[in-house]
């Protein structure tokens, strides 16, 4: 069997200098870290539960690994994103996570954070920083949906420059 595994790296020996090979590599780590993180690590301290991890690498530009996990109060999402731009001729050392949280009753999306990671200190810990920063730092999504509609708004005003009102003021004076 040690012959057929030499033999096997022999013939792997030419992709590992591959982008999306090194990005295959890093996705199965992060795999079976994830795993770990919800049958011995915090998440499963906290009871959440894993539903499934997605591998995505058919895109041309873009790789993903997503994973669906639900605690007590909420269902959430999370993505990790490696674009080949990012991978370094040597070294993968970046990917961007975006984290999401529904509503477990009506599957709405209620706040979301996106944060680029070094690889290199991805952990678990660095994940649940990513909790920290969902509950401080991001706006839900109702926040966002009436920023939008303030600045759709102010876009919808007219231009400062010769307004009918400006005119009238002008003939007065």
């Amino acid at each position: 069997m040690k012959k057929i595994l030499n033999f096997n790296n022999f013939l792997n020996e030419k992709y590992q200098d591959d982008p999306e090979y090194r990005i295959r590599q890093f996705f199965t780590e992060l795999e079976k870290n994830i795993r770990f993180w919800f049958s011995e690590g915090t998440f499963a301290a906290q009871d959440a539960q894993l539903y499934d991890i997605k591998i995505e690498t058919t895109d041309n530009l873009e790789k993903h690994l997503m994973f669906d996990f639900q605690d007590t109060e909420y269902y959430y999402q999370m993505i990790f994103i490696v674009t080949l731009q990012e991978v370094e001729e040597d070294t993968l050392d970046e990917c961007h996570i975006k984290l999401k949280r529904y509503d477990i009753e009506t599957s709405e999306l209620i706040r979301e954070v996106h944060e680029d990671v070094e690889i290199m200190e991805l952990n678990e810990d660095v994940v649940l920083e990513l909790f920290t920063k969902l509950d401080e730092e991001s706006d839900t999504i109702i926040e966002i949906e009436e920023k939008e509609e303030e600045e759709e708004e102010f876009d919808n005003t007219l231009p400062d420059d010769n307004t009918d009102l400006e005119n009238e003021e002008e003939d007065i004076f």
